[in-house]
C-alpha cells in the first residue's frame, strides 16, 4: 500500500493557486462568496447554478478579479449535470482538484403534513445530487491520486430542526445529516487513493436564502458566543483549508462553522 506524502512545511500549505475548483449553487449567497474567495486565492473556478442571470453575475465578478473561470448553467439534480461539471473542469484546467457540493434548498415542513413530493425534492437536491456529482468526479480524482470533496452540510442537522422554536425543516435536517454521513463513508472508500471527503456545517447564515425570514433568523444572534450571525465570508477560510495541502491528513470530518452556536464533539 502506498503512503500519503508528508506535507512540505517549507511551502505555503494553504496555497490553492492554479487548482481547479468546482462550486455548485454559486449564483448567490455562500456559493458566490466561496467562488470569490477561491478566485482571490488564484484558483481556477468552475461555477454552477440553475439561475442563468445570477450565474452570469458571479462569472462577471470572477472576471473582474482576473480569475480563470467557467460557468455551467444546470440544475444540479438534472441527469446531465455531473457530466457537464466534469467537462467544464477538464476544459478549464485538465483536472479536478476540489469539488464543493454547495447547492441546496431549505424547507419548513411539518411531520404531520409533509408530502412525498416535498420529501423527495429535498432528498433529490440536497442528497442525491451531491452523490451523483461525486460519483462522476471521484474517478477523476482517483486517477490523479489527489483531490478534495467538500460537502455543505449544516449545524442544524445536529439539532431537532432548522428553526426549532417553531418546528419544521425536518426533511432538510435529515438530508444534511445523511450528506454528512455519506461524506464519512466516501472518505473511507477513497482514502487509499489520497482523495479526501469532508463536510462544512454552517449555522444559520445571513444570505438571500433566508431573506423572507431574516428577522426570525437574527433572533438567534444573541445566543452565538462569538457575537454575531454567520455570514458567507466566514466559510471561505475553512473551504480553502480543506481544499489545500494544509488539511492533507484530514478526511471524513464535519467542521462546524457557526460561531459556537452549536458545539459538538
Amino acid at each position: 500500500m502506498s503512503r500519503l506524502p508528508i506535507p512540505n512545511i517549507k511551502c505555503n500549505l494553504f496555497d490553492v493557486s492554479g487548482r481547479v475548483v468546482a462550486i455548485t449553487g454559486a449564483g448567490q449567497g455562500i456559493g458566490r462568496t466561496l467562488a470569490e474567495g477561491f478566485a482571490n486565492a488564484a484558483a481556477k473556478v468552475v461555477v454552477v447554478d440553475l439561475n442563468k442571470e445570477m450565474l452570469a453575475d458571479t462569472k462577471e465578478l470572477l472576471d473582474g478579479i482576473g480569475a480563470e473561470s467557467a460557468a455551467v448553467s444546470v440544475d444540479v439534480s438534472a441527469e446531465d449535470a455531473p457530466e457537464k461539471i466534469v467537462k467544464a473542469c477538464m476544459e478549464l484546467g485538465g483536472r479536478i482538484d476540489c469539488l464543493m457540493n454547495n447547492a441546496g434548498i431549505m424547507s419548513y415542513t411539518d411531520p404531520r403534513t409533509i408530502t412525498d413530493e416535498e420529501f423527495d425534492q429535498m432528498i433529490r437536491i440536497n442528497l442525491k445530487a451531491p452523490m451523483r456529482i461525486m460519483r462522476a468526479v471521484l474517478p477523476v480524482m482517483e486517477s490523479q491520486k489527489s483531490g478534495s470533496v467538500i460537502n455543505t452540510g449544516s449545524s442544524w442537522s445536529s439539532r431537532a430542526s432548522v428553526f426549532n422554536q417553531s418546528g419544521g425543516g425536518l426533511d432538510y435536517c435529515a438530508a444534511k445529516a445523511a450528506l454528512q454521513a455519506y461524506s464519512r463513508g466516501a472518505a473511507q472508500n477513497m482514502a487509499e487513493h489520497f482523495v479526501r471527503v469532508n463536510a462544512i456545517a454552517p449555522g444559520g447564515v445571513d444570505t438571500p436564502m433566508h431573506a423572507h425570514h431574516r428577522d426570525f433568523l437574527m433572533e438567534y444572534e444573541q445566543y452565538i458566543p462569538l457575537g454575531r450571525m454567520t455570514v458567507a465570508e466566514d466559510l471561505v477560510g475553512t473551504a480553502i483549508f480543506l481544499a489545500s495541502d494544509a488539511s492533507a491528513y484530514i478526511t471524513g470530518q464535519t467542521i462546524h462553522v457557526n460561531g459556537g452556536m452549536i458545539m459538538v464533539d
